[in-house]
């Protein structure tokens, strides 16, 4: 529990209760303000857009990762397990989540002061008001540490039973993250399940002087990397990179991280008051549990930055996007480092004693991301797509299409905010198709031209046209219905709806 002291007349104000009361109710009302003012993340708008099909989920207009870079094709989407996808519940699950993190931190012992750090990190602000899952999966990671820690009683040692149930279930609960975030079988992660409790087994027969957390936290962040990079080079999923994509992956690492374990951990999470400190005890440090704690942080670390290092690479291939560029677009992956917070602040704990938020630095630390984490909570998301598909609402038809025309960079993701925002998109039927500006799409569109790999666009009778984008040379038969004007946090600029329909309703 984070230690209270008594004030005196000598207390510094940010070492008083009523400074963290204060901060406390400040990170509430940012979190709550951030659930209620903001839009919808572009992920969480996908996870929303599933349909149900006939053994599972679809994406009904074409998966977000397409076969062609600059064009959709609705009969391109895999089919995802029925458990993996609830559809309209993306706030609800990730208001829970924030719960569960809560309550987990509180049983963990920790105090107002980390609940109060914890709620004002901004990438968890940016996170919450989005629905996106990152406080469920850190609750996840901390119910693990504490089923782990409950086994590895050394002083009444438990059964090899006991201990292996244990592993069990702590691996369990991080298999349960990667069958949210990937969405697959659960049954489909029955391997790496048994792999995951083989490795468990395996360090809880290996020898105590192995564990001195400080060279334990550096192998497991090394070992973190490797895994990423070896299933890179046997063609798994988008990892796939490493080999195919090797230079730029290179140069992706470092960039990694920098953000991931600078930006979004050391600095976002408020952990360099703590840094040197921590470090030079665990050099000390001879508790084995310890040991064990800092190999998990430092894997899972290493994991995620190659992870990070491996999907900008990917994107940036799959969206065409200008390097190295795209990786300050795609910089708020960072965030997913935030699953760590509560091991990292155990870790801090069990190293030093106590995690102590009232010291100056730490103070410090916390007032420095102040700003950002208003700015994450006061501004949430906005778009200028829902003015767009309110047009479309108002007037398209049951059955009828229309083609959104976007640059390549989260193009498909911009797309379905269109499926969140027309009503009953499902039951009336109606279609949307991407391209990118410098697809051809006006050959498919005009002069009923159709390619391999994309979606028929002879059926289109509107078109959305991102800002700064527009026809080359305006057709005959099309009509401007609707137009308006992009917020400057949005890229400024008009954007445009056109239809071949003579008659339409303008508000």
């Amino acid at each position: 529990m984070d230690k209270a002291v008594a004030p005196t007349e000598d207390t510094p104000f940010y070492s008083q209760e009523r400074f963290w009361n204060g901060l406390l109710i400040i990170a509430i009302v940012l979190t709550v303000f951030a659930i209620f003012s903001s839009e919808l993340g572009l992920d969480a708008h996908v996870k929303g857009a599933y349909v149900e099909s006939e053994n599972g989920w679809v994406l009904d207009w074409g998966d977000v990762r397409t076969e062609d870079p600059l064009a959709s094709n609705p009969a391109d989407a895999k089919e995802v397990p029925v458990d993996s996808v609830t559809p309209g519940t993306v706030m609800l699950f990730a208001i829970l989540g924030l719960m569960l993190a809560i309550i987990t931190a509180r049983k963990m012992g920790f105090g107002k002061e980390t609940i109060a750090v914890l709620l004002l990190n901004p990438a968890l602000i940016f996170s919450i008001g989005r629905g996106y899952s990152e406080y469920t999966y850190l609750a996840f990671l901390g119910i693990a540490w504490m089923i782990w820690k409950g086994s590895r009683n050394y002083g009444l040692e438990k059964s090899p039973f006991a201990r292996i149930t244990a592993i069990g279930m702590s691996s369990m609960m991080i298999m349960a993250i990667l069958v949210l975030k990937l969405k697959v079988e659960p049954f489909s992660m029955f391997l790496p399940f048994l792999v995951l409790i083989g490795i468990g087994v395996w360090i809880d027969r290996a020898p105590d002087h192995w564990f001195n957390p400080q060279k334990t936290m550096v192998v497991g962040f090394g070992f973190g990397i490797l895994t990423i990079i070896i299933l890179g080079l046997n063609g798994f999923g988008s990892f796939s990179v490493v080999s195919t994509e090797s230079n730029r992956f290179i140069q992706a690492l470092p960039i990694s991280i920098f953000g991931v374990i600078i930006v979004y951990g050391f600095v976002g999470m408020v952990l360099w008051p703590f840094a040197k400190t921590t470090w030079c005890n665990m050099a000390k440090d001879g508790n084995r549990l310890t040991g064990e704690l800092a190999l998990f942080i430092g894997t899972m670390a290493g994991a995620i930055v190659a992870y990070v290092a491996c999907l900008w690479t990917y994107e940036s291939i799959l969206w065409n996007s200008d390097w190295p560029w795209h990786m300050w677009t795609m910089g708020n992956n960072g965030r997913y480092i935030t699953i760590l917070t509560i091991p990292c602040y155990v870790l801090i704990r069990r190293v030093n004693g106590n995690v102590d938020w009232k010291q100056r630095k730490a103070v410090a630390g916390i007032l420095l991301i102040l700003p950002i984490s208003f700015a994450a909570g006061i501004h949430g998301q906005t778009y200028w797509t829902d003015d767009a598909a309110e047009v479309l609402d108002q007037n398209m038809q049951s059955g009828e299409e229309f083609l959104f025309v976007h640059e390549s960079t989260l193009g498909m993701h911009y797309l379905y905010t269109f499926h969140t925002y027309i009503e009953d998109v499902k039951e009336r039927d109606i279609t949307g198709h991407w391209r990118d500006p410098g697809s051809g799409w006006e050959n498919e569109l005009v002069s009923d031209e159709t390619w391999e790999k994309r979606g028929n666009l002879t059926s289109v009778e509107w078109v959305v046209f991102s800002p700064g984008i527009g026809w080359e040379e305006q057709p005959v038969g099309w009509y401007l219905a609707n137009n308006g004007q992009a917020d400057f946090m949005n890229g400024g600029g008009e954007w445009e709806v056109w239809t071949t329909h003579n008659q339409f309703s303008v508000n």
